[in-house]
């Protein structure tokens, strides 16, 4: 199998080697030395390439081309590897492609050597050179017909931009085909495919009459039929071959699904229930089949929440066949999460987990799943054995990290990000958030100058995080200090996300700390408004009353720009979510400001 590089690397060191090999002598081409020795420079330099020893292959593919030119895989390995790092119009791709080309020429009727040449001339959008090869396969192997199959196909695609002629010559092979081969499904699909190009209904009717009646009883042609009926907009004839093969086998799960699916489409949802159901119970019908069909029902009742039972019963009944399955969990996981059930959710990503625990999507499905449950233990459980599963993986140390930090454990939140190998991060946002997240441990633990030295390097690092500018300008406002600068970080992020509610509450607290009391009002206003004309439905803030935080915010701020009724209702909404808070009950109780 041919190595397959994506290394933008190279491209520059091919586009010369192009224009050297291309101007190797071609009295070199029949020097019988010269071909050994370009044999074994080019195992060599296959070799560098399965070892990842990208530079060397690249200069022993170039030697090996320079030296032989001819030899069919050094030229097919070198064109393709242009096709990968060169742009398709380029001057090296065309001399690589030329290469290749007069490598056929010499010898037109090697098989493998055409084919290889017949997939990059289609690839660079050649196919008249495309045609040439599959017709002299053609004329060289009369005993084959993949050949001639090719060459129809490769008309049907130069019909389709724009050569009208090329049509004919692909029906004429088709009907070639037909005679000698009689009945064969493939032949007749791709006949059929190209009728269908052309609109041309009646023809296709008449052809897919034509291969049903030569197969009544072939289950294959009966779904295949039934399907093009169904892209020419006749559902009552894809359903009588849909019936045709229930009736041969009531539990053909193919025949089935593609029956639910056109009572879907046709708006009968009893039929479609009783289907559905049938087809997911089917033993012969493959998974990715019954995952696609349930991601469909599930689409099609999800907004209808008394139908939300009916989703249920269908994954138990999925389950019973295929409880092997991670995608099933996980599927089950989202659709739990969503429904509010994230106990049972979380329950399912951990079924997942089990049998797949080599995918890490899985794990951080569980970590999700645990976070939605508000289990802090669940969180730092699963993010620690993930950790430990996929040590490169830096987004379970962060995750444990801050969880323990959410319990006042900070040794072992600082424990977990010291185990991870920061130094060896290149990438600027996983960086960015480590060190931001270890900020924020630093600050629980009251030690705000290290953190304050850690927010600045999270940002130096990755100027997008701003998240952590955030953080850093919130707590800079809660300190009272260097507010020119938490403003600056405060308006970056807000400009990140204007409908971010966090962000905009950070910003109205440092207009407060500022003294600018109206430009406070704006943005506390604002989030306000966010928080109530948000639905349940929404992912962002998810239908969430504001925080205790949030109306002591208002409080305060209406207060001071001389709104003291509405102060104190925000005071007192405050405290009905925080009713411990002595602060916000001496606002209350005395109906006016207090600062700690």
């Amino acid at each position: 199998m041919r190595h397959r590089l994506h290394h933008a690397l190279l491209a520059t060191l091919f586009i010369a080697a192009a224009v050297m090999s291309a101007a190797g002598s071609p009295d070199r081409w029949d020097d019988e030395a010269a071909r050994r020795k370009a044999a074994y420079i080019f195992l060599d330099a296959m070799s560098d390439l399965s070892s990842e020893n990208y530079t060397d292959y690249a200069a022993k593919l170039r030697r090996a081309t320079a030296l032989d030119p001819s030899d069919p895989d050094i030229a097919a390995e070198y064109a393709e590897l242009l096709l990968q790092t060169t742009d398709l119009d380029s001057a090296g791709t065309e001399a690589a492609y030329s290469a290749l080309w007069k490598r056929f020429k010499a010898a037109p009727h090697n098989y493998e050597n055409a084919t290889a040449v017949a997939d990059i001339a289609s690839r660079l959008g050649k196919y008249a050179d495309v045609a040439a090869v599959w017709k002299a396969l053609s004329q060289a192997l009369p005993g084959r017909n993949d050949p001639d199959m090719n060459l129809a196909d490769t008309y049907v695609l130069m019909y389709m931009r724009g050569d009208t002629a090329a049509f004919d010559s692909a029906m004429t092979i088709y009907s070639r085909l037909e005679e000698g081969l009689g009945f064969d499904i493939s032949l007749a699909s791709h006949k059929i495919r190209a009728l269908a190009l052309r609109a041309d209904t009646a023809a296709v009717v008449a052809e897919l009459t034509r291969l049903s009646a030569a197969a009544p009883a072939d289950p294959d042609v009966a779904l295949y039929t039934g399907q093009v009926f169904e892209s020419f907009t006749m559902p009552d004839s894809a359903l009588a071959r849909y019936d045709r093969v229930c009736a041969i086998d009531s539990t053909d799960g193919r025949a089935l699904l593609l029956r639910a699916q056109l009572h879907l489409r046709r708006g009968d949802s009893a039929a479609f229930d009783s289907e559905v159901f049938r087809a997911l119970e089917s033993v012969n019908l493959d998974f990715p089949n019954k995952v696609r069909m349930l991601k469909s029902y599930i689409s099609a009742l999800y907004d209808d929440t008394t139908q939300h039972a009916r989703i249920d019963h269908l994954f138990e009944v999925l389950r019973e066949v295929n409880s092997g399955e991670p995608e099933l969990h996980a599927l089950n996981a989202l659709f739990l999460a969503q429904t509010g059930r994230n106990d049972a959710a979380a329950e399912q990503a951990g079924y997942a987990v089990d049998l797949d625990p080599e995918n890490p999507e899985l794990w951080s499905m569980l970590v999700q799943m645990q976070a939605r449950r508000n289990s802090d233990e669940g969180v730092i459980d699963a993010a620690r054995r993930a950790a430990a599963r996929f040590p490169d993986a830096l987004y379970f140390p962060i995750v444990g990290a801050a969880r323990l930090a959410n319990i006042e454990r900070y040794d072992e939140a600082t424990a977990m990000l010291d185990s991870f190998d920061i130094a060896a991060v290149e990438n600027p946002e996983a960086a960015g958030d480590y060190w931001s997240t270890r900020a924020d441990i630093e600050y629980a633990r009251g030690r705000r100058d290290s953190s304050a030295v850690l927010y600045e390097r999270a940002i130096s690092i990755n100027p997008h995080n701003y998240m952590a500018m955030n953080n850093y300008a919130y707590h800079l406002a809660v300190a009272d200090t260097l507010l020119d600068r938490a403003e600056h970080f405060s308006a970056l992020a807000v400009k990140s996300d204007t409908e971010n509610p966090t962000y905009l509450d950070t910003y109205a607290w440092v207009f407060f700390r500022k003294k600018e009391y109206t430009l406070a009002r704006r943005y506390i206003d604002a989030v306000l408004r966010l928080y109530a004309d948000s639905e349940p439905s929404d992912s962002e803030p998810s239908g969430e009353e504001p925080s205790a935080e949030v109306f002591d915010h208002a409080g305060d701020i209406y207060f001071m720009t001389g709104d003291r009724d509405q102060a104190l209702k925000y005071w007192q909404q405050a405290l009905d979510l925080d009713p411990d808070n002595e602060l916000i009950g001496r606002k209350v109780a005395h109906k006016t400001i207090f600062f700690e």
